[in-house]
């Protein structure tokens, strides 16, 4: 897809979706209803009136009255239409940073970035429907996902750039501090995720030699737990292997080995001041953040009795099929890896072997692990399953039909146990599994190759990746173990405490998977007149649009469309009414 269509299958749906909206919801709606009186208060100057039902700090309502200052038109600037706007000029404004985001990622990187297959990524991105649906709503969420994007490329970009320490902390904690006024929990984002980023870069300071022998299991080093903990504390080092070759234990030694690396680096005083010094602007958010949950008595602002915070795991049992029901084109390589590894065992169909293209050492989830993963999802759905009283009291919203049948009948809620665990393996495998740069004869011939040897040349590839690079994936390249906990941890801080389920509350997290999948650039076709050269209308599409290219984002466009063509149309058109509340349309949305 080149950039100019890749720009169109955002900006043409987003204009449209904002017309229609604006033109048929003439009232605010749902939500809308506080967040667009309480702007208006501000747009009056009257900062001293708040409404108590509103949770989240006044960001956006300052936003919107500065705006409406500085409009040419200040009535329609803080009117119903003018804010809409604002929030569509912001999702425009989003997709801008993504371009920035991915122009600068292509510069830092040795590999050549095709400029239309990074554009055909950032325009799926946007066009994710849970944040899509409310970009020309007066909702919070484009804005605090800007907040969040624009302080994650500083913070990137200025490690990349070598910004002073002196000029890069005010910004990042003003940046930080901006952003916690849109959503509280922005602050596992920006400062969370990027103090572990930044604790892991600061540790892994020794030679990559130490590293490379740990993988090889060169004399003296090894990949046991002792030897990985005497290896980290020694020549501080980090156990880093590839998400693709990883195992589950590789996961617990990676944690062990960062452990190891820190307490090493407290020993000499230098580092350790090092260390805090780069660390400096998060621990400053993050205590500003629990300076303000101490005053405030809580998280939320206000409606607290409804906001109380709860411990819920089975929030981290659903983003698994959140994301796959949205992600599938990218999932589903990793989906049928197991169903082919268990047929390729059979003779007559040992062919099938060659599409095994996201190769690994372990196919399957070893069936004792297997077990014991869907054990302890039992446990916890019996257990800890919440159903907030908002979730089955509104059925305007998608989330109330899917409980709805996940608790009537109740042995319904355990069935989906297995397709937690599955869903939940696939999406971080997907992590680590860019599709074959090989044509399909020559994964013939790789595919024999030995499962061991692989997984040592793979590690040693992204141990010999920039030693001044933060351990983030450069969006080709499989992620790393520290990267999946990294986003693992801070997507359990931000959901596990949050009573109600709402896809909206998964969209950062959604976000920073979808940044940091593997997209494969484009490779070279063969020169006009080659014999390979595809001779046909159909073969030379097929070649150009699904060898030669990453076609799983041709089939996320297609999907993310469709999903924002339904939704949309839903909303608009299939209205019904409360006996409660006669003579007011409803509407269904996320």
């Amino acid at each position: 897809m080149d950039e100019v269509l890749a720009s169109c299958a955002f900006v043409l749906p987003c204009a449209y979706w904002a017309t229609q909206v604006i033109d048929t919801v003439s009232t605010p709606y749902l939500d809308e209803v506080f967040h667009v009186r309480q702007a208006q208060h501000y747009c009056r100057g009257n900062y001293d009136i708040w409404d108590p039902k509103i949770t989240t700090p006044p960001g956006l309502y300052v936003i919107s009255s500065y705006l409406a200052n500085v409009w040419p038109f200040s009535d329609f600037g803080c009117n119903l239409s003018g804010l809409r706007l604002q929030s569509t000029f912001l999702m425009m404004a989003l997709w801008v940073l993504l371009g920035i985001v991915d122009r600068a990622k292509a510069q830092r990187s040795d590999k050549e970035f095709a400029t239309n297959v990074l554009a055909h990524s950032r325009a799926n991105i946007a066009l994710f429907p849970p944040l899509f649906f409310f970009s020309t709503l007066y909702y919070t969420d484009v804005a605090s996902t800007f907040s969040v994007l624009a302080f994650h490329h500083y913070f990137v970009s200025s490690h990349y750039n070598r910004v002073p320490t002196w000029r890069r902390t005010p910004i990042l904690v003003g940046l930080g501090l901006l952003s916690l006024t849109f959503r509280q929990t922005n602050v596992f984002w920006i400062a969370v995720f990027p103090a572990v980023v930044t604790l892991a870069f600061e540790i892994d300071t020794g030679h990559q030699e130490a590293k490379m022998s740990m993988y090889q299991k060169s004399g003296g080093f090894g990949d046991g737990w002792t030897s990985i903990t005497k290896t980290s504390w020694r020549f501080r080092v980090l156990f880093d292997p590839p998400v693709r070759d990883a195992s589950l234990e590789d996961y617990g030694k990676t944690f062990v080995s960062m452990v190891a690396c820190t307490l090493s680096s407290l020993t000499t005083p230098q580092r350790f001041l090092n260390v805090f010094d780069a660390m400096a602007p998060f621990i400053v958010l993050i205590s500003s953040f629990i300076g303000f949950v101490v005053w405030n008595g809580g998280v939320v602002l206000g409606d607290k009795s409804n906001h109380v915070a709860t411990l819920h795991l089975p929030q981290m049992l659903y983003i698994w099929p959140y994301i796959v029901f949205f992600s599938w084109p990218l999932v589903y390589s990793s989906l049928l890896v197991p169903p082919l590894a268990i047929v390729t065992k059979f003779t007559t169909l040992a062919s099938l072997e060659s599409m095994l293209l996201f190769r690994r050492r372990h196919f399957l989830p070893r069936v004792r692990l297997l077990v014991a993963a869907i054990s302890i999802v039992l446990l916890v759905i019996n257990f800890n399953t919440v159903i907030h009283p908002f979730t089955l009291a509104d059925n305007r919203h998608y989330t109330f039909y899917v409980f709805r049948l996940l608790i009537r009948p109740r042995w319904m809620r355990y069935l989906a146990a297995p397709v937690y665990v599955i869903c939940g393996w696939a999406c971080i495998q997907s992590l680590g599994a860019a599709p074959s740069d090989v044509p399909a004869a020559e994964a013939v011939a790789a595919a024999t190759k030995a499962s061991q040897d692989e997984a040592i040349s793979d590690a040693l590839v992204f141990t010999k990746r920039n030693p001044k690079s933060l351990p983030l994936p450069d969006g080709e390249g499989p992620a790393t173990t520290i990267f999946a906990m990294i986003w693992l941890g801070c997507t359990t801080l931000q959901l596990v405490t949050a009573p109600l389920v709402e896809p909206r509350y998964f969209i950062l997290p959604w976000i920073f998977w979808r940044m940091h999948i593997p997209i494969r650039q484009r490779r070279p076709l063969p020169a006009t007149g080659d014999r390979s050269t595809p001779r046909s209308l159909l073969s030379r599409f097929k070649r150009r649009y699904w060898d030669a290219y990453d076609h799983r984002l041709h089939l996320e466009t297609m999907w993310l469309l469709a999903i924002n063509a339904a939704t949309g149309y839903i909303f608009l058109s299939w209205t019904f009414n409360w006996r409660q509340e006669p003579g007011q349309i409803q509407r269904f949305m996320w």
